[in-house]
């Protein structure tokens, strides 16, 4: 009863929005513990051990014509889910954009087996869990497709966002998408490529937007890079902003550097490809 009270006051908070459980199936995963959230500021808290995906509802005020529409994948290493910098404060920052947003809590791996490979090979529990990851984002996908009227947006003019882990998460179910759940532009911000293994973009090459630092402590602006010359030598609308200065996981935090303007570029490159409505 307390965590249900403790809900409900959250989603009051943030305008009584709506937050839709995906259907998901753990088989395979190994689940010990309740969902985990954890302070690491004063005002901002991360989850881990997401066994129950979730898509958090934030729509634009005072809209009458249909909008674009984008789910955005927080980071976090694929064993968290930094949910306020890389999440709810994005999706405020899209609404100001006249965006509808759909913040994804996607599962993570099992908080006992992180950090745990069992002598195989690195980052195999993460590269596990993207298999699930992935789904999650695209029955986030089809969900906002499916309720286009619901929440007043234009169906073929829905994007995936994500950060670090939650770009591998978006890149990842770009690449396994069907029409039903077939992002319209997809932005990667920092992407976790070590995570996600090699393949073709889709056929139909969906917009993409990349943005990075060379700066980035986990050496991800090459990766960032090489994401982008995957699309453009197909011929792909894409754009890639590779910042010099700027430490991985700003998010959409100021820093006093050019990478401040990620956003900003990113919301004009939409316009500039007539997908912001």
């Amino acid at each position: 009863m307390k965590k249900f009270a403790l809900l409900l006051l959250f989603t009051i908070h943030l305008n009584a929005q709506e937050i839709i459980t995906l259907e998901h199936d753990n088989t395979g995963l190994d689940y010990k513990q309740p969902e985990i959230k954890t302070s690491y500021s004063t005002d901002e808290y991360r989850f881990q051990n997401i066994s129950i995906p979730t898509l958090q509802v934030i729509l634009p005020k005072g809209t009458s014509k249909s909008t674009s529409a984008m789910v955005v994948c927080p980071g976090g290493g694929m064993n968290a889910n930094s949910f306020f910098h890389e999440g709810l404060n994005v999706a405020k920052a899209l609404n100001e954009k006249g965006i509808a947003a759909f913040v994804l809590k996607y599962r993570l791996v099992p908080f006992h087996m992180i950090g745990k490979n069992e002598g195989l090979e690195s980052y195999f529990n993460e590269k596990k869990q993207l298999i699930y990851g992935h789904l999650d984002a695209l029955n986030a996908i089809a969900h906002v497709r499916e309720n286009a009227i619901k929440y007043n947006i234009d169906p073929n003019k829905i994007g995936i966002m994500g950060f670090s882990a939650g770009g591998a998460v978006a890149i990842e179910a770009t690449y396994k998408s069907e029409e039903k759940n077939r992002p319209n532009l997809l932005a990667t911000i920092y992407p976790w490529m070590a995570i996600v293994e090699k393949q073709e973009p889709p056929d139909y090459g969906p917009p993409l937007f990349v943005a990075c630092t060379t700066t980035d402590e986990l050496n991800l602006a090459i990766p960032s890079a090489k994401l982008y010359i995957d699309w453009a030598e197909k011929g792909f609308i894409s754009e890639l902003h590779n910042y010099h200065q700027g430490d991985h996981g700003f998010g959409i935090r100021k820093t006093g550097f050019p990478v401040d303007n990620w956003f900003n570029n990113m919301i004009d490159w939409i316009a500039a490809i007539g997908m912001l409505n």
